[in-house]
Parts: structure tokens; sequence; C-alpha cells
């Protein structure tokens, strides 16, 4: 019976078999993600991430050439080197849809894995490998939430403090305002009375004069 066609075919392990790429540090930070190549862990914010062998292998090589183009055949020969895939754009793939599915990446806006087309992939995001973890980018968040949280607390104050003294200002300016009533009400009174005293004094003046003619004659 003849052997249907398949994706994958085995092969026994040869001498020519790919080895892990090898890198200077054990761990590369990314974005909010930090891989342990040596253990193959992937941290998000300082939470592991669940993450296929094959999957975390294919990370490893486009860390390992980030900025360059990373052939499909390139992929192949890292991840199955004694296989010979029948279908090596669906497997290849499948393989880089998972990675950008863990890394919350899209293939039309990549922030990390951009494709080549009719190429291959290239890691685009800035890369940093160090010998020793980094600080888990969830304290990180937690200190820019704090700081955040700080300056909202400030500007709450500010703006309590803001509103007083606009309450205060205005209080003064109707104060005022009910003072310079009070003060032009007293100066009308004054003046009024004071005219009505002047004709009242006219009145009794021109009384006398007349009652004076009067008994003058």
């Amino acid at each position: 019976m003849s052997t249907p066609s398949s994706a994958v075919v085995q092969h026994e392990p040869s001498a020519s078999a790919a080895t892990p790429p090898a890198f200077a540090a054990r761990y590369a930070r990314f974005g909010r993600f930090q891989a342990d190549l040596e253990g193959e862990e992937l941290c998000q914010d300082g939470q592991r991430v669940k993450v296929q062998a094959k999957v975390f292998q294919g990370l490893q090589l486009l860390l390992s050439r980030a900025g360059e183009i990373v052939t499909r055949e390139d992929v192949r020969r890292q991840l199955w080197p004694d296989t010979f895939l029948a279908n090596l754009d669906a497997n290849v793939n499948t393989t880089m849809n998972k990675l950008r599915q863990v890394l919350g990446d899209s293939p039309e806006s990549p922030v990390y894995i951009e494709t080549i087309p009719r190429r291959g992939y290239s890691f685009i995001a800035s890369v940093e490998f160090s010998s020793v973890p980094g600080t888990p980018p969830a304290e990180g968040g937690k200190t820019v939430s704090n700081a955040t949280a700080q300056a909202g607390a400030f500007g709450t104050v500010w703006s309590k403090k803001y509103v007083r003294t606009l309450l205060r200002v205005a209080s003064l300016l109707f104060a005022g305002m009910i003072l310079g009533a009070l003060l032009a009400f007293v100066w009308f009174f004054a003046q009024a009375k004071n005219q009505h005293s002047a004709n009242s004094a006219k009145v009794s003046a021109s009384l006398a004069d007349c009652e004076f003619q009067r008994n003058s004659s």
C-alpha cells in the first residue's frame, strides 16, 4: 500500500543537525517580555507565559538575528533539522502565528515580528541582552502606577487649593461689592439729608424774612 503524502517525513538524526543559537547572555528583554534563553521560559510583566517548545525555539532564532531577515528555510533547519517538510510554508506560518499570539503581535501592525514577503521574518523590536534577570516590568509598571497616582493626588490637592482660593477671592469680591453698595447708599443718604436740611433752612429764612417785612410795614 502506498504511503499518502504527509506534511512531515521523519529521518534519522544526522551530524548536520542544527544547534541552538548562541547568545552572549542568558536573558533577552524586549518590550514587556523577558526570555530566559537557557531555561526556555518567557515572562510578560514578571509573569511566566506558557510557550510551546517549537514556538520558543522560533523566538530564540529570531532573537539571535534581531534586525536581520530569517528565511523560512532558516526556520525549518533550526526547528526541524532532521525532518523534511512537504508543506514548509504551512508549518512555519503556524509556528510564527502562535508566536505572534503569545506576544500579542499582529502581522498587519507588527511590533515584534515583521513578515518579509516571499522571504521570511524579521524581529524588529529592540532587544537587550543581560546575564542577570532584569526587574520584572510588573514592578516597573507598579512604580509608574504609583507615580501616576501620586501625580493624580497632587493634582487633586492642587485643584482643591485652587477652588478654595477662587472661592475666597469670590467671597472677598462679593463682600467688597456689598460694602461699596452700602457706602454708596450712606453717601447718597447723607447728601439727600444735607440737601433736605439746606432746603429747610432756605424755607425758614424766607419765612422769617417775610415775617420781618410784614412787621416792618
